[in-house]
């Protein structure tokens, strides 16, 4: 059997939110297996479905930045391994020279490794400055298409160490109002408050949706209830679960008394034409 430690047990708390005890004896019976062991307690009820664990491992900041007239954006995360050096003037820098070579190197220059050797000797002259390991992140970059309609707006939270883009396609040039950009700057502080996982239920795979299906029948097997009744009920919870996990699916987090579609097909009205959510990109440090 696994040695069980107690920074096992406190990283399957943090993840689940379940007792200590629980996460022991899941741990154990798991052999250590931590995402066996948060299947288990979810099949217990003993743990949230969609926790995330919220402790950083690392330290750094996220870092964007819109051009073309909100037709573009790009956005960074540089980690380092203390809060005080990502408090630096020169640390926040080197960020924005990162993401400067990653735009110069084009759309497609979306991870760490496809940025060209100029990055790397630049990360390690910082660390041979300061003596801190660093290291380039997530990178997301968005672009309208050319010959297509819509926007790209930014978000970045005022601590620097979560960031967000959200792309909107519109049906026209008339479209691209004002309030297009509005509206993509409300779904980018959605995507940073609520965390949405997907775009919509299209994109969830079939085996996390089994799995759900899976696991609310495993809290239901002793209900008693007749299996047609329990189909009803887990297909009542499979939607739960998009429209936390689906940003379009999700309330507005400044209105529950509307989704995030009610609130886009309101801006559609605005603008007098059609808008799309194509995608988004949300970047934390530490996540």
């Amino acid at each position: 059997m696994a040695d069980i430690t107690s920074q096992m047990i406190k990283d399957l708390r943090d993840k689940t939110q379940a007792g200590m005890l629980e996460c022991k004896k899941a741990l154990e019976e798991s052999n250590g297996d931590m995402e066996l062991a948060t299947e288990n307690l979810r099949k217990k009820g003993l743990a949230a479905a969609g926790k995330r664990a919220g402790r950083s491992a690392k330290e750094g900041l996220v870092v964007t930045r819109a051009k073309d007239n909100d037709r573009y954006a790009i956005m960074l995360e540089l980690n380092c391994e203390t809060d005080f050096v990502a408090k630096n003037d020169d640390f926040k820098k080197l960020a924005f020279e990162m993401m400067d070579i990653a735009e110069a190197a084009g759309v497609d220059c979306q991870s760490a490794d496809k940025l060209p050797s100029s990055a790397e000797d630049k990360i390690k002259n910082a660390i041979s400055t300061t003596g801190e390991n660093m290291t380039v992140g997530k990178i997301a970059q968005f672009a309208v298409p050319a010959n297509s309609f819509g926007a790209v707006s930014s978000y970045i939270h005022s601590n620097n160490k979560l960031g967000v883009l959200v792309e909107l396609a519109c049906e026209s040039a008339n479209g691209q109002k004002p309030e297009l950009s509005a509206l993509g700057k409300e779904l980018a502080m959605q995507v940073a408050a609520a965390m949405p996982l997907y775009l919509d239920s299209s994109e969830v795979p079939a085996e996390v949706v089994a799995k759900e299906k899976e696991i609310y029948l495993e809290q239901m097997k002793d209900s008693g209830k007749p299996a047609n009744v329990l189909e009803k009920i887990v297909e009542g919870k499979v939607k739960k679960y998009f429209s936390e996990v689906c940003l379009v699916d999700q309330v507005f987090i400044k209105d529950n008394a509307k989704s995030v579609t009610d609130l886009v097909k309101e801006y559609s009205v605005k603008i007098g034409e059609k808008i799309t959510v194509k995608r988004f990109a949300r970047i934390q440090i530490g996540a």
